[in-house]
């Protein structure tokens, strides 16, 4: 047993000669791009534990085997992947990124270090795997001092931006939106995997350069180029999430009900037996709301080199809401076109496009006489939402029994009906999703078109030209119907809109950028021209009679009948505004 052992240790030591006998020493030296020697940076062997730090003039030792790649790195410097060679001296680039790290500012950008005034700065990361398709709901819980306001649930529902609170009384209480230096009305267009990076200028001294419009604060957003992908990449995310109502309705089950009617004596077990309870206790949270999946696909291809990069990206959105049925959906069709390129050392082009096609499908939210969600709410969970002739209220059956319209269930055939014991303002949920076909749509259309010229160093001279490009359209139609005194139509209605617009702003603006000593000085002049146009139509008809046929492809202006009595109204007004601005910034550091 000692004569094994003493022989197995012998063949280990022997295994560990002949590992050692393979490597060899070699020794080197790491200094920045100015010869100065690098203190403390790290040199292994990827993906072990074998490394060093270098000494205090930069140089290291190290036993590796042959043909080893060594990976070189060290705060403030960017890593380098080198082959391991005797002698070798390696030199390590400032990694600007970190050590110079910048935001992007009004009509420039500055260093971090060197910023007085409050901006939040949110990157690519941070908007990466989020649930929503909107850019600013995106934006939830990744700034400080930023609120994300959603005030509707609907598919295609844009959440509010609000910087530091309400900080006005004015219509118009959120922050100035600019994205790749075009100013826009909203970014729900933007998909978040379009981001790059987005700042917010939160307080007076870092919004002032744009003026009062700056005055709820703003988001400066700027979206991806081919920067980092030099080979070419082809990209595809998709995305599928489940919208379910947050929680319960809390509204009474029947034995409350019940108990409340009775305590307050507007019901009583006569009125019970009178529409021949059985006992059931509708869950109407259950019946008006359902689980829907909704999805979201991005395809797009980036790339660059020296001289130039691109990047271009198609998005689509599907969303149907949760109220049960397709009459609240929302769609988007986005493409996004960035490029640049560098024709001389002095002069640089890039232009950025955006065309977005969208359609929605709605249902009322906010009404003076009611909506979906007060029906839902303030129905008696006695009876079901559905019914034939027999089981509807009286006023019901007379209506029925008049002519009147009185809508149904079309999977069913069964009539929607409301309680028998009493009616409310609300009437039923389905009555008013039925009631009503109303959509919207669009086509819109921004992007930016910018020269840079470099004629010496230190000086950049921008000429942007930024336009949007904006047509919706609108149609509403209501037939006759009949459910309750508060809920009913007695004509026919309908209605169409049109809306086009198109804005465009030129701007021209230098910035030089010098350092004497220990002086940093920057200096920023320019000027900006505005100018948005709109024309807008609208059109309504109503009447007992107003169309030549009730078909949905009769449902439209176009065969509105004349004479009789038919009530028409239209609205035209085309608008126009234009502005012109000059600005500046001076800015000084010492020292850093």
């Amino acid at each position: 047993m000692k004569v094994s052992g003493i022989l197995m240790i012998l063949l280990t030591l022997a295994g560990s000669f002949q590992a050692l006998a393979q490597n060899r020493a070699i020794s080197g030296k790491v200094v920045d791009a100015g010869g100065q020697p690098i203190i403390g940076a790290g040199v292994v062997v990827p993906g072990t534990t074998t490394g060093v730090t270098t000494d205090l003039d930069g140089n290291f030792e190290l036993r590796v085997a042959p043909n080893t790649m060594l990976e070189v790195s060290c705060i403030g410097y960017s890593t380098l992947r080198v082959a391991a060679v005797d002698g070798m001296v390696v030199t390590l680039q400032d990694d600007t990124e970190m050590l110079e790290e910048t935001v992007v500012i009004g009509y420039g950008v500055q260093r971090k270090s060197d910023l007085t005034g409050s901006v939040a700065s949110v990157n690519e990361a941070d908007f990466t795997n989020r649930s929503t398709s909107d850019a600013a709901a995106a934006l939830m819980g990744k700034a400080a001092g930023i609120q994300i306001l959603t005030s509707s649930g609907a598919p295609g529902a844009s959440s509010s931006i609000r910087v530091r609170g309400y900080s006005s009384n004015s219509g118009n209480i959120g922050p100035l939106l600019i994205v790749d230096g075009l100013k826009v009305d909203n970014i729900q267009y933007l998909d978040p995997e379009m981001i790059e990076s987005m700042e917010i200028l939160k307080d007076a001294a870092s919004a002032a350069i744009y003026g009062a419009e700056a005055g709820n604060g703003v988001v400066l957003i700027t979206t991806k180029t081919g920067k980092g992908a030099r080979d070419g990449r082809v990209f595809y995310n998709a995305q599928f999430s489940l919208s379910t109502l947050a929680h319960s309705l809390d509204i009474m089950n029947a034995k409350q009900y019940i108990d409340f009617g009775k305590d307050y004596g507007w019901l009583n077990d006569n009125m019970l037996n009178t529409i021949n309870y059985n006992g059931a206790d509708i869950r109407w949270g259950d019946e008006v709301f359902e689980p829907t999946w909704n999805s979201r696909h991005t395809i797009g291809v980036q790339g660059g080199n020296d001289r130039g990069n691109y990047f271009l990206s198609l998005n689509n959105v599907s969303n149907n809401g949760i109220f049960a049925g397709d009459k609240d959906t929302y769609k988007r069709l986005s493409v996004q076109i960035n490029a640049d390129y560098k024709i001389k050392s002095w002069l640089t082009v890039s232009s950025n496009t955006s065309i977005e096609k969208w359609s929605t499908q709605s249902i009322s939210q906010h009404s003076d006489n009611g909506s979906v969600l007060l029906a839902a709410i303030t129905s008696s969970p006695l009876e079901a939402p559905r019914g034939r002739y027999e089981d509807l209220p009286g006023d019901m059956q007379q209506a029925i029994d008049q002519g009147k319209k009185v809508l149904q269930d079309p999977e069913t055939g069964l009539y929607w009906t409301v309680s028998r014991l009493g009616e409310t303002q609300g009437g039923s949920p389905f009555v008013r999703r039925d009631a009503t076909d109303a959509t919207n749509g669009g086509l819109n259309i921004r992007g930016t078109l910018a020269a840079n010229l470099t004629p010496i160093k230190g000086l950049v001279f921008t000429s942007r030209f930024g336009y949007r490009i904006n047509q919706s359209n609108s149609h509403s139609y209501t037939e006759p119907y009949y459910c309750s005194t508060f809920v009913k139509a007695d004509l026919f209605s309908i209605s169409a809109g049109n809306n086009t617009g198109h804005y465009y702003q030129w701007e021209n603006f230098a910035n030089y950028n010098t350092r004497l000593g220990k002086h940093d000085i920057g200096v920023m002049a320019g000027m900006s021209y505005i100018e948005s146009n709109s024309d807008n139509i609208s059109t309504s008809a109503s009447g007992a009679e107003i169309l030549s046929n009730t078909a949905p492809n009769f449902r439209y202006m176009s065969y509105v009948l004349s004479g009789g009595d038919v009530t028409k109204s239209f609205s035209n007004a085309p608008g126009k505004s234009t502005s012109i601005s000059y600005f500046g910034r001076l800015t000084y550091s010492y020292d850093n």
